[in-house]
C-alpha cells in the first residue's frame, strides 16, 4: 500500500503528468453488435452492467458477463463483438496518460505487462467509473472540476492497483495448487519407483527449491515425506495380509533393499516389520495394532459387570 501512495504522489507532484479524457459514460449496445479491430492511444476500461459480449485483444478472444471489468491498454488491436442473445450495458471509460513518472510506473495497474487484463466482480470499480462520469456531466461549471477528475482518477488507480494484485495473488495461488496437485497425482501413481524430488522438478519443468516450498506448504510435510508414508502403508498391508518375506515387501514398495526397509520401519513404527506382524496375528487379524479385538472388549464388559 506504501508504494501505491508514493506512485500517487508522484504523480500529485509532477508539473506535467496529466489524463485526458476521451469517452466516458453508460451505452448500451443492441444483440449482433460488432465493433471492428482497432487501436487508439487511451487506455480503455469497459465494466459490462448486464448481458454479455465478446473482446478480441491482439487475436486472443476474452468472454465477458456481467461483473466483469477488461482494461485494454493503449496502442493496442481490439475488437468488441455483442452476442446474438441480448442487449449489453457498459460503463466505458477512455483516457490518456501524458507523462507518466516513472514511481507511478510500479502500481500494478500501468505495470501493462499484458495487453489486456480482465478482473472479475468489480461492482466497486464501476461506481468509481461513474463517479468520473458524472464529474465529467455535471461540474462543467465548476472551476475545481479538472482537480476533481484528477482526485476521482487518483482514486480509481489505487482501487484498480488492489483488484489486479488481489488477482495476481489469486492466480499465482491457483496455478501452484494445481502444480502441486499433479505432482502428487503422479506420486500417487509412481511411488514404488525410484522416484526423487530433481526428477519431479524436471518432469514439471520448475526448480527442485519451488518444489520443496510448495509442496510443505500445501500438504504439510516433504516430497521424500509423503513418498515414504505412501510405501510405509503399502508394506504395512502386505505385512497384516501376505506371507510376503521383509526383503520382498521392501522390494514390492519401492524402498529398494530390505536394510533400508527395516531401518525406515523402525524410525516410524518403534518396531520391526516382523514384530508389526506378529503383534497383528496376535491381534488375530482383528482391528489394527494397537487396538483391542471383539474378544478382548467383550471380556472386559463381563468383567465390569462382576
Amino acid at each position: 500500500m506504501n508504494r501505491i501512495k508514493e506512485s500517487i504522489l508522484s504523480m500529485v507532484v509532477s508539473d506535467s503528468f496529466d489524463i485526458r479524457t476521451r469517452n466516458a459514460g453508460v451505452f448500451r449496445f443492441p444483440a449482433a453488435y460488432r465493433y471492428e479491430a482497432h487501436t487508439h492511444c487511451e487506455i480503455e476500461i469497459n465494466y459490462i452492467n448486464s448481458g454479455s459480449c465478446i473482446m478480441g485483444v491482439e487475436g486472443v478472444f476474452v468472454p465477458l458477463k456481467r461483473g466483469d471489468c477488461i482494461i485494454v491498454y493503449a496502442g493496442v488491436k481490439h475488437l468488441f463483438i455483442v452476442e446474438d442473445k441480448e442487449n449489453c450495458r457498459i460503463t466505458q471509460l477512455e483516457f490518456e496518460v501524458i507523462n507518466l513518472p516513472e514511481k507511478a510506473k510500479e502500481m500494478c495497474f500501468f505495470r501493462m505487462e499484458n495487453p489486456y487484463i480482465r478482473l472479475r466482480g468489480c461492482e466497486d470499480v464501476c461506481e468509481y467509473m461513474e463517479s468520473l462520469c458524472r464529474i465529467r456531466r455535471y461540474e462543467k461549471d465548476n472551476a475545481n472540476r479538472e482537480m476533481l477528475v484528477q482526485l476521482g482518477y487518483f482514486q480509481f488507480f489505487i482501487e484498480l492497483s488492489e483488484k489486479i494484485g488481489c488477482a495476481d495473488r489469486e492466480s499465482q495461488k491457483k496455478g501452484k495448487i494445481e502444480k502441486i496437485d499433479k505432482i502428487i497425482q503422479y506420486i500417487n501413481e509412481n511411488w514404488r519407483n525410484d522416484i526423487c524430488i530433481e526428477e519431479i522438478a524436471e518432469r514439471f519443468e520448475i526448480s527442485s527449491r519451488y518444489i520443496r516450498k510448495c509442496f510443505q506448504q500445501e500438504t504439510g510435510m516433504s516430497c521424500q515425506q509423503y513418498i515414504c508414508t505412501l510405501r510405509l502403508g503399502k508394506a504395512k498391508e502386505l505385512l497384516w495380509f501376505t506371507t510376503k518375506s521383509v526383503t520382498e515387501i521392501a522390494m514390492d514398495t519401492g524402498f529398494g533393499s530390505s536394510q533400508y526397509f527395516c531401518r525406515v520401519f523402525q524410525k516410524h513404527e518403534h518396531m520391526a516389520p516382523m514384530e508389526y506382524r506378529n503383534l497383528w496375528k496376535n491381534r488375530n487379524r482383528k482391528g489394527f495394532p494397537g487396538q483391542s479385538s471383539e474378544p478382548e472388549k467383550k471380556n472386559q464388559i463381563k468383567e465390569e459387570k462382576k
